[in-house]
């Protein structure tokens, strides 16, 4: 989700845009993207009629900008229409970026100015941003946390109306990561492919978005919590054979992750199925899941667990270690599974 600079999220601008509540300026910023884009296009394609925008909507570009012409652009007053909307995109790039200050002191009403900055916040060094806060709407949009992913998908997937089991969902945030617009993209080409799905299904994924369900990294330590010994072990030679498939960090990672939060699930096993996701980190459907793996891994085996980890990642790193990273590998998950 991403974070809000002045407490307005982005579906409360997309309300307020809808109710015609206009600001002068709306300056979004941030390492997330995809927020940035959704809004710089609702703006650019829900405001102005379609031949009002001949006259009143001007992009530029932050690389080839030049700051005097964008404030030119921005004072101008609308033709045929209430108001005129003037966009920055890209305005990371864009030299001089804090002379627009001489504008924002003073924006013109009838303009609905907009400033793009991806991939990293405003510099708070300036006064470019306190201004924007001042005169409109400042949003920033922080990469979304790991451990929200999961519900991210989710909802994104209820939006669409596309059902999906957990396994699915936990392998989509697993191999696509915190990339919103990846994500978005992915599970779109699925959509295009087959525009009657009503479920995003394993096959589908494994198709589609080239995503094996037999063989993730994902399922491994699913496949250890439950005990299934011929499921480990025929993924591990998986692996082994395939190792850019599973990648030393990628499996250290997974493993490592998994059951830190077992770990910390033995200490609120006794709390409401709410609290307990809250404090692992994971939808409420994954409780009961947590419920089963706690019972083949006790507290003490699961601290057993994380120090075996830290121990091989150092391996990994050729800390005290001979061994390939294939041999590595089989020696790690062989003593996880027989803990």
């Amino acid at each position: 989700m991403a974070k809000k600079a002045n407490s307005i999220s982005e579906k409360e601008i997309f309300a307020s845009i809808k109710a015609g509540n206009y600001s002068p300026v709306y300056g979004l910023d941030g390492e997330e993207p995809y927020y940035i884009d959704k809004i710089t296009d609702y703006i650019e394609n829900n405001i102005l009629k379609p031949e009002e925008k001949d006259f009143n909507l001007t992009t530029f570009y932050g690389r080839d900008a030049n700051w005097s012409d964008v404030v030119s652009a921005c004072r101008r007053f609308p033709m045929f229409a209430e108001r005129q909307i003037v966009l920055l995109k890209e305005a990371q790039t864009m030299k001089d970026i804090s002379k627009l200050e001489v504008y924002l002191a003073s924006p013109t009403p009838t303009t609905i100015f907009v400033i793009a900055h991806k991939y990293k916040k405003f510099d708070g060094r300036t006064t470019l941003p306190k201004l924007i806060q001042k005169q409109g709407v400042y949003f920033t949009s922080d990469v979304i946390k790991e451990y929200n992913i999961k519900s991210w998908i989710t909802n994104y997937l209820a939006e669409k109306k596309i059902g999906a089991t957990p396994k699915v969902i936990d392998t989509l945030s697993v191999y696509l990561g915190t990339d919103l617009q990846k994500i978005i993209n992915e599970i779109d080409k699925v959509l295009l492919n087959v525009p009657d799905a009503k479920e995003l299904t394993e096959a589908l994924i494994e198709k589609y978005i080239g995503i094996s369900h037999d063989y993730n990294v994902f399922d491994l330590p699913t496949a250890i919590f439950t005990g299934d010994i011929d499921k480990t072990f025929r993924m591990l030679n998986y692996f082994n054979a395939n190792p850019k498939e599973a990648p030393m960090v990628l499996v250290l990672g997974t493993l490592f992750n998994k059951f830190q939060q077992l770990y910390t699930y033995h200490f609120v096993a006794n709390k409401s199925q709410g609290e307990i996701a809250s404090a692992i980190k994971v939808p409420p459907f994954f409780v009961k899941d947590y419920q089963g793996y706690a019972a083949r891994y006790n507290l003490a085996k699961t601290e057993s667990a994380i120090h075996l980890i830290k121990e091989y990642n150092l391996k990994a790193l050729g800390m005290k270690n001979t061994a390939s990273p294939e041999g590595l590998l089989k020696e790690l998950i062989t003593r996880l599974y027989y803990l």
